[in-house]
This record gives C-alpha cells, structure tokens and sequence, in this order.
C-alpha cells in the first residue's frame, strides 16, 4: 500500500513538471531554436506569439496523450493487482475449507478434503509445501502407531476398507505420491504411522520417512523407495518385489518375512532381521 502511495506521488509530480515545461519554457525556446536554424528575417511579435502558442498547443496535446496512456498502465497495474488480492483471497477461503473437511468426523468429507488440497497445490504452487507438511500431518493423526484406539477396532476397520487403509488415510497417501505438492528436496515425514497390509504398489515414495512404522504385510511392489527411510520400520512380510531401492534406509528394520528385499540390481543399506 506504502509503495503504491509512493508511486502516486512520484507520478504526481513528474505530471506537473511535464506540464510546466510544456507551457512555460519549451515553445519559446523551440521557436527560438528553430528560427536560429532555419535564419531567414526575425518573426514579427505577433508572429512570434502565435508561433508560440502553436507550439505550445502541440505539446500540450502530446502531454495529454502521454498522461491518458500513463493513467491507462497505471489502471492496469492497480487491476491486474487487484486480481492477485482477490485470487489470494479464494486460495485462502479455499485452504480453510479443505482444513476443515479433513477435521470433520465423516471419512468420507475428509476423503474429500484431501482431494481438495491436492488441487489447490496444483492451482497455487505457492501452497504446495504447506499442503504437503499438513497431509503428511494428517496421516500421522489418523493412522498412528501404536494405535491410540483399542486395537480391536482398529483392526476391524482396516478389514472394511479395501488395501487396509481408510479412504482418507490412503487417498493422502496417494495424493503425496503423485507428488504434485512435494517440492524438490522435500522428505515427507510419515514416522510412526500404522500402514500394516497397506497396497501402495507402484506408489512414488521415494524420499518419505517411515522411521518407526509399521509396514506389517504392506505391498509396496514396484514402489519407487530410493532415499527412503525405514529406521527402526516394521517390514514383516512385506513385498517389495520390483521396488527400486537405492540408498534406502533399512537400518534397525524388521525385514523378518519381507520378499523382494537384498537383490543385487536394488542397492540399500544393508538391514536387520529381527525375529
């Protein structure tokens, strides 16, 4: 707001000296200039005056029309800001809504509430890695581990969705995995989360850290695990076969059943079994 006050006054100003010099030192000193060049007999003075106005009425004129084209490009400068006020504003009633859908108590308004984020990310890059660190904080709330439900629930409600996830937890999952809200060199933080007989085959998960998690009979085939982190993981009967490996972590990993793991084409950190 300052700056464009600023910028008013400097044009503000700039008129009124252009405006001066059009009126009273430029004409004189154009006819005066121009009658030195040309030579020939001197201009009588009312010749002179009128030569004057005549000149003066020109610049007068381009002024004007340098001061119409200056107010339309300031115009469009105070629009096209105005239209960057406006959008940030949608973005922002848009973030709200979504955070509020991922608190709601229906999986299935988080459901959409993830969907939502994702979108955002896409239309504003600039909220791309917040909406990344709000997801990756979403699924370690609903899917923690250990549980902070009763067991016995937790394990009949992964029985009622398909891949073992509930729809919320693994569309955000999925939606970190397309990556569309993962800036360069960003790791996703998903440490101590309950993925047990999770699907995420094919699944770009290269970067994330599962320091902690329980992966208990995930499928995690032809996932792409490069610099992932599995420190201290449960990988119980994992699959990983097809998965790309290299310069994952599987330092203090549970590997105890795990196939797909220690091919010579997958370099890695070499892992412990536990029994």
């Amino acid at each position: 707001m300052r700056r464009t006050a600023w910028l008013a006054v400097v044009i503000t100003v700039g008129i009124g000296v252009l405006l001066g010099w059009c009126v009273a030192f430029a004409p004189a000193w154009i006819v005066q200039h121009d009658i030195g060049v040309h030579g020939g007999s001197q201009l009588s003075a009312a010749d002179r005056l009128k030569a004057v106005n005549d000149v003066r009425v020109v610049l007068l004129q381009g002024a004007a029309g340098l001061v119409a084209l200056g107010g339309i490009g300031l115009g469009a400068v105070l629009t096209l800001r105005q239209i960057r006020v406006s959008r940030e504003g949608q973005f922002i009633d848009l973030f709200a809504r979504a955070i509020e859908q991922l608190s709601s108590e229906q999986v299935s308004v988080r459901h959409g509430g993830v969907y939502a984020m994702e979108q955002i990310a896409d239309a504003a890059p600039h909220y791309r890695g917040h909406v990344a660190a709000l997801l990756a904080s979403f699924v370690r709330q609903q899917a923690p581990w250990p549980p902070t439900r009763p067991p016995g629930e937790v394990d009949a409600e992964r029985q009622r969705y398909t891949g073992g996830l509930r729809d919320d937890v693994g569309g955000a999952i999925a939606a970190l995995s397309r990556r569309t809200m993962v800036l360069p060199g960003d790791t996703i933080e998903l440490e101590k989360v309950d993925l047990r007989g999770a699907e995420l085959v094919d699944h770009d998960l290269s970067g994330f850290c599962f320091a902690g998690a329980n992966l208990d009979g995930a499928d995690l085939a032809g996932c792409d695990l490069s610099r992932t982190t599995f420190t201290d993981a449960s990988l119980k009967n994992a699959n990983l076969t097809g998965a790309t490996l290299t310069d994952a972590n599987f330092t203090g990993a549970d590997l105890a059943g795990a196939t797909g793991i220690g091919t010579p084409s997958a370099p890695h950190h070499a892992p412990s079994t536990q029994g």
